[in-house]
């Protein structure tokens, strides 16, 4: 099953790369405005900073702390995720696998009113996704109370090749372009 899930991960990375700009920020724009009321009724927000194949989540930290909603990002342990709550995307830097990553000063403890958006090479719908092969978010979702979101593209939806290990998110956003 590794080796299936690694072989899908690299050609996954492909086509991302591959996505046109234009279509790329229409589809952005589409998942944050379906965000949006999920975000409002949350108490905190744990959001990862994207990368350039992912679904953007500038503009998600931008709208959450504009709003005063308490923002939290991981920093990524060596078999653990911690978030650390940030006032401004400036305070971010470059950390553990080329991703930008929160200082380590505000530790952020989850609760039942936590948002917690979840990234996706690809998902299925139902809840499972396919990530980068850490691990890092099935172990942070195994004990989070919270509210969990997969956001995805639509063209990556697809069956997703599921082990015991995985964890199942509550729900999943693709654009609807």
């Amino acid at each position: 099953m590794r080796e299936l899930k690694n072989k899908l991960r690299k050609e996954l990375i492909a086509l991302r790369r591959e996505m046109d700009s234009r279509g790329r920020g229409l589809a952005d724009r589409d998942i944050f405005e379906q965000l949006k009321p999920l975000i409002d009724a949350a108490g905190d927000v744990f959001v990862y900073a994207s990368t350039e194949i992912e679904v953007d989540t500038r503009k998600v930290i931008d709208y959450c702390i504009g709003r005063g909603i308490p923002t939290a990002l991981p920093v990524s342990g060596d078999t653990e995720l911690d978030f650390f709550y940030i006032n401004d995307k400036s305070e971010l830097s470059r950390g553990r696998y080329g991703i930008d990553e929160p200082p380590r000063i505000r530790k952020a403890v989850p609760d039942a009113d936590t948002l917690c958006i979840v990234p996706a090479l690809c998902a299925d719908g139902n809840g499972y996704r396919l990530g980068y092969g850490k691990g890092y978010y099935d172990r942070f979702l195994s004990g989070f109370s919270g509210k969990s979101v997969i956001i995805c593209y639509s063209g990556f939806r697809r069956d997703v090749p599921i082990e015991e290990h995985d964890k199942k998110a509550d729900i999943t956003i693709f654009d609807r372009l």
